[in-house]
């Protein structure tokens, strides 16, 4: 999944994608009692890990984070295809309404210098990062 938060990726999995498990940096954020705002280096290498028991047993999921840029994008394709599997981005996009709104809304709000830094960030996924990319 690649999206700002609030954009639609946990709706998304939920009605395509019910019943594969989710790799998702939110949960385990939540698992570690991580602050969104602090080094997330343990987060991804947890993510990681628990992306890899997957993929050693050939189980099929959906790794659910922001993926922002083409950098992190690839990092995360060289991982999935080093264990020969399937790789499908999915970009989910909504109006900067919306996500404000939404992000309003949710239980654990992600601060709003953090959304604008992540904006400036942004780097729509193009058609050669993966060998399926949806928008």
């Amino acid at each position: 999944m690649c999206g700002l938060p609030g954009s639609g990726k946990d709706t998304w999995l939920a009605e395509q994608a019910a019943g594969l498990p989710v790799i998702s940096l939110d949960a385990i954020r939540e698992e570690l009692g991580a602050a969104a705002t602090r080094q997330q280096g343990h987060v991804a290498h947890a993510a990681k890990e628990r992306a890899r028991i997957l993929l050693r047993d050939g189980v099929s999921c959906a790794w659910n984070a922001t993926n922002l840029t083409r950098e992190m994008r690839a990092q995360l394709v060289d991982l999935f295809t080093g264990y020969r599997a399937r790789v499908r981005i999915v970009h989910v996009e909504a109006p900067a309404a919306v996500l404000w709104e939404r992000n309003d809304g949710r239980e654990r709000t992600v601060p709003a210098a953090a959304i604008e830094r992540m904006l400036n960030r942004w780097e729509v996924p193009v058609v050669t990062e993966a060998p399926i990319v949806a928008w």
